[in-house]
């Protein structure tokens, strides 16, 4: 029995209370209201968070951790969004775009594949995706290769897949609103889940002149 027990223990989808005491410090999400909600007092370090719901009109809320995250000299990736990212507004938001790589495929077996490829490698501190569905056998491969990789994944997905148990270190369900977006933590690796918080988030920043480089010359593209 005892062993039974300590195989328990091992296991990634398993939460022990004492692990309260070792949570990471995380990274500021630039919105206090949200870092005072969140374990950790931020974004995690590593891992799977997902952001359930609809995703148009909350890039702002990722800005702040995207600059933060640029700070390690690794690369990061936004795979399969579902419109063009916008370089110049990010470049006016202070993104360096020279470390952004964007990825698009319309197959999710790909998608799947460059997710899981691109945690692995270490190469990559940030990886925006999006994905129509995800089981939870998938959610945990995607967690343990973030897990390696010393990555952070934050992946956006349909507010159906709630009902499905993923284990991650981190979900929300995501809203925007006029002002900004509404955010309910659903889940989250060493805290509670939390009430709504409405966030009120910066407009769309003005698109920088024209002489600044556009998108194809400071982005990367993929070969596939």
């Amino acid at each position: 029995m005892a062993a039974r027990v300590s195989t328990l223990f091992n296991r990634n989808d398993i939460w022990l209370g004492k692990q309260w005491q070792q949570q990471e410090q995380g990274i500021s999400s630039g919105y206090a209201a949200l870092d005072k909600q969140l374990a950790g007092g931020g974004w995690p370090q590593v891992g799977l968070v997902e952001l359930l719901g609809d995703s148009v009109g909350i890039g702002a809320l990722l800005q702040p951790l995207l600059k933060q995250k640029q700070q390690q000299d690794r690369w990061q990736m936004c795979i399969a969004p579902p419109a063009q990212p916008h370089a110049p507004a990010w470049a006016a938001a202070g993104v360096e775009l020279t470390r952004m790589v964007w990825i698009d495929s319309p197959c999710r077996k790909e998608q799947l594949w460059t997710l899981e490829h691109s945690l692995n490698s270490g190469c990559c501190s940030l990886i925006l995706a999006w994905l129509d569905e995800l089981s939870p056998t998938e959610a945990r491969r995607l967690q343990l290769a973030a897990k390696k990789g010393q990555c952070l994944l934050l992946l956006h997905l349909p507010e159906a897949v709630v009902a499905q148990p993923h284990a991650v270190a981190l979900r929300l369900l995501v809203q925007p609103n006029r002002y900004g977006c509404d955010v309910r933590i659903i889940k989250q690796r060493g805290g509670w889940p939390q009430s709504d918080l409405a966030l009120g988030l910066p407009h769309r920043p003005k698109p920088l002149p024209p002489q600044s480089s556009p998108m194809s010359a400071a982005v990367t593209h993929g070969p596939w």
